[in-house]
């Protein structure tokens, strides 16, 4: 079915994809007042708190200097905290405050609604198609 595309005609249409993504992700930066990182760094600690520093670079793909600035910035916002590791006092734990966990669950309400209004237009088979397609995105793309 892809190679019966043109490449001329696919090509914009991934463009149009990132850029739909990226301007969402540049709105929600704008209405809560974080960064990209921030974002993501609370929906992480959200699914895996406590998390050592080298386990959120790692996922971030960030080096570790980026991924203590990012924690330094929202430990200050009282989002999240850090702990030496009582198993291995070399690890640093970030762990995701109850203000933290406010915010995620703010940033992820609100995505939700603009996704139910703006989906509200479609049919069910592209609500299946649009939901399939956000399931398998990470293996489409080989990211993990």
């Amino acid at each position: 079915m892809l190679e019966d595309i043109p490449r001329d005609q696919l090509d914009p249409i991934l463009f149009n994809a990132l850029r739909a993504i990226y301007k969402f992700q540049q709105a929600k930066m704008t209405a809560f007042g974080l960064d990209y990182e921030d974002i993501y760094l609370l929906q992480l600690l959200r699914n895996h708190t406590p998390s050592r520093m080298g386990e959120i670079a790692d996922e971030m793909g960030i080096p570790i200097s980026t991924a203590t600035r990012v924690v330094d910035r929202l430990e200050e916002k009282k989002l999240l905290s850090r702990k030496k590791d009582p198993r291995d006092k070399r690890n640093i734990l970030v762990s995701l405050e109850q203000k933290g966990k406010d915010v995620v669950n703010k940033v992820e309400n609100q995505t939700f609604q603009i996704l139910s209004k703006n989906l509200s237009t479609y049919n069910d088979e592209d609500i299946a198609s649009f939901y399939k397609t956000a399931v398998h995105l990470h293996e489409i793309l080989k990211v993990s």
